[in-house]
């Protein structure tokens, strides 16, 4: 179930639990050209009006993840595969926390991007696959990294039920058109013993509350749904799935990464844009700084079980701390 706008009536369909809204009454932002609604019954926020899948392919070509001083005003990457050696980390970093929860392959990784991740986990000797609807991307993760990645929609992957013990969706959620029927699909095709493992904004949390519309990852362009913890937990109830684990741990980023996205908080600032420019370019623009802003929301999940949800995730403001620490204990 898609949200899509209904011309006749001008009213948008949530996703997450189906009704249908009056744009006019659920229009939160207007940014960038699109309008943002919140669902007045579940709390989403969403894109009203969605890209279809040319639009799509477009969206995601190589300005996306290589646009530094372009004109792009902070959104998609300085330079996405200059950038590997942190994503390589964080990579790491995840594998662990999935390892210390159970995890094993074989892996699918959805918007697997250039192939960091899969590289990594193959690596420490999984079996890995991975989608991506950018064709540059996929290309280089096949062609650069000799990984096995399909370009294309993921909600039109061909794979047998149960085909893997863990699937994967960093930063990718809020990119879907469709992300309940996409959440439903990573269920069927994930053994009843295997995990799923995804990242995404926060709408909820104090940097996305107080920058309202100036929020980092308030990208419609590119992003479609913003969720909060509270409907990532609605989402993956009503696909089938139940968390075991959630928290908003941090990473390291590139210094002309968190330059760049600075623009999206002035997108027509002139010496920013002139900044992003010079340190794009500059050898300390590789400099690698530790960042949380509390905002990026990770969760591990499996199966629901017959008997109820079992959940011990982090309730926003309560044992993040511990739950971090199950993980390194290997809990």
């Amino acid at each position: 179930m898609t949200s899509t706008v209904e011309p006749e009536t001008a009213a948008a369909r949530c996703n997450l639990c189906g009704i249908v809204m009056p744009l006019a009454e659920a229009t939160r932002w207007h940014k960038d050209g699109f309008d943002i609604v919140e669902c007045p019954e579940c709390g989403l926020l969403f894109r009203a009006k969605l890209p279809d899948e040319a639009e799509v392919k477009e969206i995601y070509g190589v300005s996306y993840f290589a646009e530094a001083g372009n004109g792009g005003g902070g959104q998609g990457y300085p330079d996405y595969l200059a950038d590997q050696d942190v994503h390589r980390a964080l990579a790491r970093r995840r594998l662990r926390r999935l390892v210390g929860l159970g995890a094993r392959g074989p892996l699918l990784d959805v918007g697997c991007a250039g192939g960091f991740f899969l590289d990594e986990a193959r690596s420490a000797g999984w079996g890995v696959e991975g989608v991506d609807i950018s064709e540059p991307m996929a290309d280089y993760a096949r062609t650069e990294l000799g990984l096995q990645v399909r370009t294309g929609l993921f909600g039109t992957l061909e794979a047998a039920p149960a085909a893997y013990g863990c699937i994967t969706m960093w930063d990718y959620i809020e990119h879907s058109i469709d992300p309940l029927s996409e959440l439903g699909k990573a269920r069927s095709l994930l053994a009843d013993s295997g995990v799923l493992g995804l990242s995404t904004g926060d709408a909820a949390t104090l940097v996305a509350r107080i920058s309202g519309s100036r929020w980092h990852l308030l990208t419609p362009r590119h992003h479609n749904y913003f969720f909060t913890m509270a409907t990532l937990h609605k989402a993956l109830a009503e696909a089938g799935f139940e968390i075991v684990w959630a928290g908003h741990p941090g990473a390291r980023y590139t210094l002309r990464y968190l330059v760049h996205k600075l623009r999206t908080a002035a997108p027509r600032s002139r010496a920013l844009a002139a900044a992003d420019r010079r340190i794009g370019r500059a050898r300390i623009g590789r400099l690698a700084i530790p960042m949380n802003l509390w905002d990026i929301a990770t969760v591990v999940a499996r199966p629901a079980t017959a008997g109820g949800h079992r959940v011990s995730a982090v309730i926003p403001g309560q044992g993040e701390q511990e739950s971090e620490k199950r993980v390194r204990d290997g809990e």
